[in-house]
């Protein structure tokens, strides 16, 4: 089993800063010739926020065209790239629409030399949302700032150090769909803890989830977090107890098979976290790592 990195506590503002100096006064350069926009998350808007729903992930990598070329390969994916003064910003597109960005981190000394996907919550109330977490032990990783088109978004660690992030829409969020995922899409995100009761009722407290099942001194017993009838996410315990990975959240991307994105990534400089196993929905999933550690899933959702 390969070590995957806690996220590093502190992380500057490089994608708050770089959009809204892009976007406020024409200061970047697009890589590519087509005019800069930072894709709001839902188009056309509505006013409608689904709390507590996944709606963008950005990577925070120390390899950026490494990483462009390792989930390109991997998952078909295809890419607006920006750049000026040494930050890089690239969306990233899976059957043409945005689905989530990349960021180069700065190296500043070993201990930032990490990489990792961040997920983006969504909520109606950045301010309130911000307040509860702050009050409940999660710590700060960039203050609430607005972001030009996307809406207001802060970045956290929650009581048992997973990174995650708030993000407060102005142009709502994406309806549920009911049809199935696009290969090389994201579905519901699982979080790793290391005692997921404490952390399901973290996450309950702020985005208002039900909370399904209990957890088990076996491992990845899940807790389902939901909003209605719709699954938001999981909680899982780290499994053994061991300190081969650390808290973090682990989101999935539709494959068409587990085993093919396996032997892909590892081809790619990739590694395996966790082989493949069958959840209790009976999708065939497994974590795996690019080459600089960020962890991911891969799911195989059953015909």
């Amino acid at each position: 089993m390969n070590h995957v990195s806690q996220p590093a506590k502190t992380f500057p503002g490089a994608v708050m800063f770089f959009m809204t100096a892009l976007l406020g006064g024409g200061l970047w350069s697009p890589a590519e010739a087509d005019p800069f926009s930072v894709p709001a998350l839902n188009r056309p808007a509505n006013d409608t926020h689904l709390v507590g729903k996944l709606v963008w992930l950005d990577l925070e990598t120390t390899d950026l065209p490494g990483a462009k070329s390792f989930y390109a390969s991997l998952f078909g994916w295809t890419y607006r790239d920006y750049r000026s003064d040494g930050v890089d910003y690239t969306v990233v597109l899976a059957d043409g629409k945005p689905v989530a960005g990349m960021v180069r981190r700065p190296v500043l000394n070993d201990a930032e030399a990490r990489s990792a996907w961040l997920p983006f919550f969504s909520v109606a109330d950045l301010h309130d949302t911000f307040a509860r977490a702050l009050a409940a032990h999660a710590q700060v990783r960039s203050e609430p700032e607005n972001l030009p088109l996307r809406g207001r978004q802060a970045r956290l660690l929650d009581p048992q150090g997973a990174a995650f992030a708030l993000v407060m829409s102005s142009s709502g969020d994406p309806v549920d769909d009911t049809t199935p995922r696009a290969l090389g899409t994201w579905g519901s995100p699982s979080l790793l803890a290391r005692d997921p009761g404490r952390d399901a009722v973290f996450y309950q407290q702020l985005f208002g989830y039900s909370v399904l099942g209990q957890p088990t001194v076996r491992d990845f017993d899940r807790i389902r977090l939901s909003v209605g009838a719709h699954e938001r996410a999981t909680v899982r315990r780290l499994p053994g107890g061991a300190n081969a990975l650390q808290p973090q959240w682990i989101s999935f991307v539709r494959v068409a098979s587990t085993a093919d994105a396996i032997r892909q990534a590892l081809k790619l400089g990739g590694h395996t976290v966790l082989d493949s196993s069958r959840d209790g929905d009976g999708a065939i999933t497994a974590i795996l790592s690019d080459p600089t550690n960020a962890a991911f899933g891969v799911a195989q959702s059953l015909p």
